[in-house]
């Protein structure tokens, strides 16, 4: 089939030289499909014939460099000189796998042949090759069909495809929740019978795919599919995929609370995108009615988890924890309110904002609003005292006692705000060291 799009100029430039030294260049991919479905929103891959080593040679004395990402996948970097846009060009192969879905092909055959080339890929809809020049659409898999009818299906038999990767099981559930996709029933039914091959997938691998579940309804403007991390999550659930993805926290669980599928996903599914991880685990630990502790937490979004940065989770952590305080209802009078607000400062929106999904804290809610009417010092910026005036008026302070000192005057204000000023909160140190 022929499709009519609109081509970047230097591309078309690109693909007018390959063709002079002998080679057709083609898009690939997830820009084709989308172009089926109506909008262009995703980076643009090219592919030819062409190795490595004669893409180099193709791009000489041309406006255009190139840069070896990965010699044995035969990946290299186009950019053109003076421009940011840059391509990402694979020369057409074929790859061989261990047993056991490990990600990486144990061996990688360049070829001239692109239905051996797309025979490697994994969805029909991702199989679609477009001729920069020509306008002409290669699908060998009936890919465009399962595009206009938003099917997700692999491009050889499930069982081949899941068995080379196992991380492809991921993928077949992010792209559908992306695109709004249904999946081909043999696919599915196959994709559960080897849920296991996740088991052989490195831990960070499992990050990008379940971060970008969670946010599948923002990855493109043109589709408007709010349920899309709800549903997505389900169907990992159903597949049986956590006991791979959080391997420890599942270890830790007793034999009754290994049902994920009874995860209803309740705070999730109202989350604005700031709120869905700490939603996604108090969702995951209500559901399977899981105690939540400081580890479980770690369990779920640290290294033996979805792989966050530690800073990242000790933040989560934090705000995760402070909102099991409200919602067990251990903080209730003002005063334990203007402590806890204070003490909570710096990721005060995302925890009032997850107290607000969850209907409760709403006590905090009004304090908070006392607190802004009777000018309550929020953090140690607010204080009308500081470091240098500990050094000015207290010299014999040692300074290891100064944020102590410091975090001690900011609580007392705290309960009693009209005591926040620089004479007062001077006066009052030696009570603090008490």
């Amino acid at each position: 089939m022929q499709l009519n799009l609109q081509i970047d100029e230097d591309l078309l430039a690109l693909a007018q030289i390959f063709k002079d030294n002998g080679f057709e260049l083609y898009i690939v991919g997830g820009f084709v499909r989308n172009a089926l479905l109506g909008f262009c929103e995703t980076d643009i891959d090219i592919c030819s014939s062409a190795k490595p080593d004669e893409v180099f040679k193709i791009l000489e004395n041309t406006k255009y460099l190139g840069k070896l990402i990965n010699k044995d996948l035969g990946t290299i970097h186009i950019n053109k000189i003076g421009k940011q846009l840059e391509y990402e060009h694979t020369t057409f192969r074929a790859e061989q796998y261990e047993a056991g879905g490990i990600h990486s092909p144990k061996q990688v055959e360049f070829v001239d042949d692109i239905r051996l080339d797309a025979s490697r890929r994994d969805f029909t809809a991702n199989a679609l090759y477009l001729n920069i020049l020509s306008g002409q659409v290669l699908d060998f898999y009936n890919g465009v069909l399962d595009v206009q009818n938003h099917i997700l299906k692999t491009v050889e038999t499930p069982q081949i495809v899941f068995s080379r990767d196992g991380l492809r099981i991921l993928r077949l559930v992010r792209i559908a929740g992306e695109l709004d996709f249904s999946i081909d029933k043999n696919t599915y039914e196959t994709a559960k019978n080897l849920i296991s091959q996740l088991g052989d997938i490195s831990q960070e691998r499992f990050n990008k795919e379940i971060i970008a579940i969670l946010f599948a309804d923002y990855k493109y403007n043109f589709i408007k599919n709010p349920d899309a991390p709800v549903k997505s999550l389900k169907v990992l659930s159903d597949l049986g995929a956590w006991q791979y993805v959080l391997t420890k926290f599942y270890k830790s669980l007793e034999p009754n609370q290994h049902d994920f599928t009874k995860i209803e996903w309740s705070l999730l599914s109202k989350a604005p995108p700031a709120l869905r991880i700490v939603s996604f685990v108090i969702d995951m630990l209500d559901g399977l009615n899981v105690t939540p502790t400081a580890q479980n937490v770690i369990d779920i979004l640290g290294i033996n988890g979805i792989m966050l940065n530690k800073k990242e989770v000790t933040r989560l952590l934090s705000i995760i924890l402070n909102f099991m305080q409200v919602r067990q209802n251990k903080v209730t009078s003002e005063r334990e309110c203007r402590l806890f607000i204070q003490s909570n400062f710096a990721y005060l929106n995302e925890l009032l904002g997850l107290c607000k999904l969850a209907g409760i804290g709403e006590n905090l809610f009004k304090v908070m609003e006392l607190m802004k009417i009777d000018n309550t010092p929020f953090s140690l910026k607010e204080l009308n005292l500081n470091g240098n005036d500990l050094i000015e008026y207290y010299p014999e302070l040692p300074r290891e006692l100064y944020s102590r000192v410091l975090n001690g005057l900011l609580s007392m204000c705290a309960i009693m705000p009209e005591l926040n000023k620089k004479e007062t909160l001077l006066f009052t140190v030696p009570d603090i060291l008490r």
